[in-house]
């Protein structure tokens, strides 16, 4: 990637005419997340420090839109999704500096762990119960204890994954996470009311649901005739969507175009009905 180029390209982003910025960010989206972490990476060597803190944000909105789109493309591709790639480009909305390797390393050292411990023989209990052995036992992850208000801090995947410690939904974002990696079919499933289930999914029907809150217990499926018959309803567009609602709810400090993104793409994943 031509480095002059890109310096040129860097210095454009402290012009204040939108309709520059406008064309420099389609260029960046051209180049894709190399050139955003050139940018990041040469800030301080190309741009003078009385405009940095604009650059800086002109940047992380750039990488906002970046990941916005590749999130759709995901989702947009027809084929199945892979599900940690939707989940880093979510925590890179709220975390624009966040590279892959970063967040691949937050959580492949437990997906690895967990996938060690399956067999092809297991049943899907004993596949969860794993799972769960891995996640609460053997990695410490457990609920937030704290009042209502902090019950949900942190909400982004590596702050959970770092602190081991999390709200109910924060939890069970994790789980879809690790379980994703792992290859099982664990997925929300939203009933007629409020709320949503944490299920193990058989051709589309929930074999039994897990309480994630309560270190996992395996419970009673959910009744195919109370699931709520929406696209995210049992299957990866259901992560996205609680995990998009979720940093939109409990994260703080979000720029007005975060909160947009994150809007969004809750509004993509979810309102799809299907026929």
């Amino acid at each position: 990637m031509d480095g002059v180029r890109l310096d040129c390209l860097l210095e454009l982003l402290s012009d204040k005419d939108e309709v520059t910025q406008r064309i420099v960010r389609s260029k960046v989206l051209e180049l894709g997340w190399d050139a955003v972490v050139y940018f990041y990476d040469n800030i301080d060597r190309v741009i003078p420090e009385e405009l940095r803190t604009d650059v800086r944000r002109n940047v992380r909105e750039t990488s906002v839109l970046m990941a916005v789109c590749q999130l759709t493309d995901l989702m947009k591709s027809g084929t199945e999704l892979y599900l940690p790639d939707c989940l880093y480009y979510l925590t890179r909305i709220v975390q624009p500096e966040l590279r892959p390797e970063e967040f691949r390393s937050a959580y492949e050292g437990i997906g690895n762990d967990l996938m060690c411990e399956l067999r092809d023989g297991m049943t899907a209990v004993e596949k969860v119960e794993m799972l769960n052995c891995i996640m609460f036992d053997m990695h410490g992850f457990s609920l937030n204890r704290t009042g209502r208000d902090g019950a949900e801090h942190p909400i982004s995947l590596t702050e959970l994954l770092k602190c081991r410690k999390g709200g109910a939904v924060g939890l069970s974002i994790v789980y879809f996470l690790l379980a994703a990696y792992a290859g099982l079919p664990v997925y929300p499933v939203f009933p007629r009311s409020p709320g949503y289930y944490v299920s193990y999914m058989e051709e589309g029907r929930s074999l039994f649901t897990v309480d994630v809150g309560g270190g996992g217990r395996i419970t009673d499926p959910v009744p195919a005739e109370t699931m709520h018959r929406l696209r995210r309803s049992g299957d990866g567009r259901g992560v996205v969507y609680i995990y998009a609602t979720a940093l939109r709810h409990y994260c703080r400090g979000l720029s007005k175009s975060e909160v947009t993104a994150l809007e969004g793409v809750a509004l993509m994943a979810g309102i799809r009905s299907i026929p």
